[in-house]
């Protein structure tokens, strides 16, 4: 069992009675937690943090809790949206996973793509990688990044990625993520639990994003949402499959009824399996490895291995990993999996507050 799995394990209600003294440990832990969180929005409020301005529209999109809920699709969509509606955005990330120790890392200048995965993490390569002429790029400081991208791209809109917790730089949207489902996880906060803040965090929100949405099912988030904020509904959707050889798009049916060995990397790996099974695919082998893995040789060998054994005539990646994976490693051709957030609900009205309307 992975260090994650065993760590979602603990705090499960469903953990074993042997996890106990360490759960009981992470609540006792996540008391200093909260009272560290509590210091650190106090010396914001007084300013004893400041808090700084950049010249130009500035978009948040995070959530409260761990891993994923959807961001990375979020900020492609926006990103598409203000593009095609004649604004000039940047997407500013902090770059996880990534070695690079710069202050300001160019993932991408708007032409093409400038860093590796392994210097600047794998998602915002991902992120340029799929829509090329936007400029993405990645430090721990984003109004350093923010005033790079202004001076040398001439943008007019900062889009950042995983910014609900980035205090330091005052944004004009913050929009929330919430899984329609656990909005809150467990319900505790870290390490007991998935929550980064206190649930009174809603309250920053100026609009809130529910993602994993579904017809017949009830919105377990929709008891914390605040009455008076916009509420968009969205669903991951296959977008396409890509071979990763030659960049061909394939036809969605490909697939169908087909046996494939599936792997991936990412918070969510049940949500790549259920998006190639919705599309009908059948999942002969599937190995999920933690949020960024770094594949080695090992891996692969691993990964050819077990897929022929189980008598796969496709190995099916997701987006995020596709940017790790070098197609010639493998006998068995590889396939990348693309997915888009598409809105359910509440589009025109979020379209205008992308547009500042």
């Amino acid at each position: 069992m992975s260090l994650d799995a065993l760590y979602y394990r603990i705090i499960s209600p469903r953990r074993n009675f042997y996890h106990v003294p360490l759960y009981l440990l992470f609540r006792v832990a996540s008391i200093f937690y909260r009272f560290g969180l509590c210091l650190n929005r106090l010396a914001y409020r007084t300013g004893n943090f400041p808090t700084r301005s950049l010249p130009a529209r500035v978009i948040s999109v995070g959530n409260l809790t761990l891993g994923g809920t959807g961001k990375t699709p979020v900020v492609i969509l926006i990103a598409q949206i203000l593009r095609d509606n004649g604004f000039k955005p940047a997407i500013l990330s902090r770059g996880y996973g990534g070695i690079s120790q710069e202050t300001v890392n160019v993932v991408c200048d708007g032409g093409q793509v400038l860093l590796s995965p392994e210097v600047a993490g794998d998602e915002p390569v991902m992120i340029a990688k799929r829509l090329k002429n936007i400029p993405v790029l990645t430090g721990r400081d984003r109004f350093c990044t923010g005033n790079y991208a202004l001076e040398k791209f001439g943008v007019d809109t900062l889009i950042l990625d995983d910014g609900y917790q980035h205090l330091a730089l005052s944004r004009d949207l913050n929009i929330l993520l919430l899984d329609q489902e656990k909005p809150l996880g467990n319900g505790r906060l870290f390490p007991a639990g998935e929550l980064r803040e206190p649930l009174q965090a809603v309250r920053r929100a100026d609009a809130i994003c529910l993602t994993r949405c579904s017809e017949g099912k009830d919105p377990g988030a929709q008891a914390i949402l605040p009455d008076n904020l916009p509420v968009i509904k969205t669903a991951l959707q296959l977008q396409s499959i890509v071979r990763l050889d030659d960049q061909e798009i394939l036809d969605k049916t490909v697939l169908q009824d087909q046996p494939v060995a599936a792997f991936c990397g990412i918070a969510r790996p049940g949500d790549f399996r259920t998006t190639l099974e919705s599309a009908g695919v059948r999942v002969v082998f599937f190995r999920a490895f933690k949020d960024h893995h770094r594949y080695v040789m090992d891996d692969l060998k691993m990964l050819e291995k077990e897929a022929r054994k189980a008598g796969a005539k496709y190995l099916v990646v997701s987006e995020k990993d596709s940017v790790k994976i070098d197609p010639s490693d493998f006998s068995l051709p590889v396939l990348k999996i693309t997915v888009d957030m598409e809105i359910l609900a509440g589009r025109e009205g979020f379209i205008q507050l992308l547009l500042g309307k």
